[in-house]
């Protein structure tokens, strides 16, 4: 993890919009030297060894990087001296066989080229200002200097020349199947692998466990690559998340860490939750709560963890799956859910954890692992008469884990962690029901969807006054059914 920024022809302070993203990186600020097109960015300490992963000189040309790139060749060059290089050969279409999670800006000269990942689990937004262009990994970085933020879409390239296009990643080959049994074994050896090479520099230490499906079947493949792997739980008193959790880690005899947080504490740290994530939407807020907790609690242990993020999307997790009225619909849901997920679950991963300045990694959002989860039948996925989500990734644990938690009813991260019961009853003690229906439009022209959006966008507010912040802000539409970016 790192955070990035830059100006072309802007008198905008970069060094200023770098400060703003320091919790990203607060071991070191790395600036290019002056001209036209600047660079910068801001290092965890995980970032700096043998040598810097996140910034690369080649003669003219600049990179700078958030995220990891895994490639054929990254064991020989770092990250951002890949990105380069693979640049130098292929131009602005390197992009297109890059497999990793990254928002990259490369300056060539007086060239500036911008992109971000296919799923979009590293963020970033951008603006034109005053005959410029401004760009960095939050929108609270460009809030004091812009007027008109953007946020730069997934799967996305940006050129000087060009302007703003779509790419398409190269898709990885993956072995077919013909039968349920097959595609199991597939799966399995792929997400080994994607365990196994995010972890091959030795830099995760543990696992954000909720004892769910996800989280457990991590936990499990990385205890194989670190004996003395840490599991790290939270939860508000007994959440059903916690025994389940202590039950995974005993199991695995993983070091397992706790944290039992309270109503107060939620209220407490609601205004830090909603400053990180940059949102006012009330499953974001109130899911962030617990990924809040979590990674507060594994970053005073350890420096990089692994989590279970991006199975829901590509696998079929979640309950409003099952309403599909047959598998075409469904896997038009899914598809949507993909699609939008670096608004939802990613985004709340990526901004808490940058609030505590820890780096994640997340094996099920491998290009491999996605592109084989695509091939996968959506019937596969959510299956049968019982309709049992994420069915065929079950079967193909089945056994390497507690049957009860291979088959375990799924539950939402805030919930299972305890934090979602208690958030829309706490927002209708402070938001009453005539204030809720008297200030439910907003000043941007935005209708809220409950007095606990309310709330949370009050809090928002205090932060970013600023309208164009709010309307970048991703939320449920109840006409539509639908989350809109």
């Amino acid at each position: 993890m790192a955070g990035i920024a830059g100006i072309r022809t802007s008198g905008a302070d970069l060094e200023g919009m770098l400060q703003r993203l320091k919790h990203r990186g607060p071991r070191e600020t790395w600036l290019s030297p002056e001209q036209y097109l600047r660079l910068g960015c801001c290092l965890l300490p995980s970032e700096m060894m043998p040598k810097p992963r996140a910034y690369a000189c080649q003669g003219a040309r600049v990179a700078v990087l958030d995220g990891h790139v895994y490639h054929a060749e990254s064991g020989q060059s770092a990250d951002a001296e890949l990105m380069l290089s693979l640049y130098e050969r292929n131009g602005p279409r390197f992009v297109e066989a890059l497999d990793g999670d990254f928002a990259c800006a490369i300056a060539d000269g007086d060239e500036l080229i911008l992109t971000r990942d296919a799923v979009g689990l590293r963020p970033l937004y951008y603006s034109h200002q005053d005959g410029g262009f401004l760009f960095a990994s939050e929108a609270k970085a460009l809030c004091p200097v812009a007027d008109d933020i953007k946020e730069f879409p997934p799967r996305h390239v940006y050129t000087s020349a060009d302007g703003l296009r779509s790419y398409t990643p190269r898709p990885e080959e993956t072995p077919d199947f013909d039968t349920p049994e097959q595609a199991t074994q597939i799966l399995a050896e792929l997400l080994e692998r994607a365990v196994e090479r995010r972890m091959a520099d030795g830099v995760p230490e543990g696992v954000l466990l909720s004892g769910g499906l996800d989280s457990s079947i991590i936990a499990c493949l990385a205890k194989e690559y670190r004996p003395d792997l840490k599991t790290f739980t939270v939860s508000l008193g007994d959440g059903e998340d916690r025994e389940h959790a202590q039950e995974v880690a005993r199991y695995l005899g993983t070091e397992h860490h706790e944290y039992t947080y309270t109503e107060r504490e939620i209220i407490e740290v609601l205004p830090q939750v909603i400053y990180y994530l940059e949102s006012f939407e009330e499953d974001c807020v109130s899911g962030a709560v617990a990924n809040y907790f979590a990674s507060r609690l594994a970053a005073g242990h350890i420096g990089c963890v692994l989590t279970g993020e991006g199975s829901d999307e590509f696998l079929g997790g979640y309950h409003e799956l099952k309403t599909a009225k047959d598998e075409a619909e469904l896997q038009r849901m899914m598809d949507r859910l993909i699609a939008v997920a670096y608004n939802t679950g990613l985004q709340r991963l990526d901004r808490m954890m940058a609030a505590h300045s820890l780096e994640f990694r997340t094996p099920f959002l491998d290009r491999a692992v996605t592109d084989f989860c695509l091939k996968i039948p959506a019937k596969w996925k959510v299956y049968g008469p019982e309709q049992v989500e994420k069915w065929i990734l079950r079967r193909a644990f089945s056994g390497r884990l507690p049957e009860h938690i291979v088959w375990r009813i799924k539950r939402p991260f805030a919930a299972g962690a305890g934090s979602s019961a208690i958030m829309g009853p706490l927002a209708e003690k402070l938001v009453s029901g005539s204030d809720f229906m008297g200030h439910r439009q907003t000043e941007e022209g935005l209708r809220l969807n409950s007095a606990e959006e309310l709330y949370y966008y009050r809090i928002f507010k205090g932060s970013f006054p600023q309208p164009t912040l709010s309307r970048l802000v991703a939320r449920w539409d109840p006409a539509k059914g639908e989350f809109r970016s």
